[in-house]
């Protein structure tokens, strides 16, 4: 099914939404719209450089959901401050493993 220019502002909405819940926990983040799908990329907070990369898609039912750029689920799209507290969880079991 292909996205539509609607599905794709939504998508940027709630990417948006997702920079802001994480911003509010200290990270860096930065939209990228150039080069096909608009992604999410979530900056060390002291460094500033990527750690993760997070992208809006839709699963089978069409329910949009944020996701690791790796194809990993993190949570519905509806609920951005659930998304920031995983991915703040995932980014940092990723720098203690480091």
């Amino acid at each position: 099914m292909a996205q539509t220019t609607m599905d794709t502002d939504a998508d940027m909405a709630r990417l948006e939404e997702l920079a802001q819940a994480l911003t509010g926990r200290g990270y860096r983040t930065m939209l990228v719209t150039g080069g096909g799908r608009a992604r999410l990329e979530v900056l060390d907070r002291i460094t500033s450089m990527p750690t993760g990369t997070v992208v809006c898609e839709r699963d089978t039912g069409g329910e949009a959901w944020f996701w690791w750029s790796w194809a990993d689920r993190i949570a519905p799209a509806s609920a951005p401050a659930d998304a920031a507290a995983l991915v703040d969880l995932g980014l940092r079991r990723e720098h203690d493993t480091a």
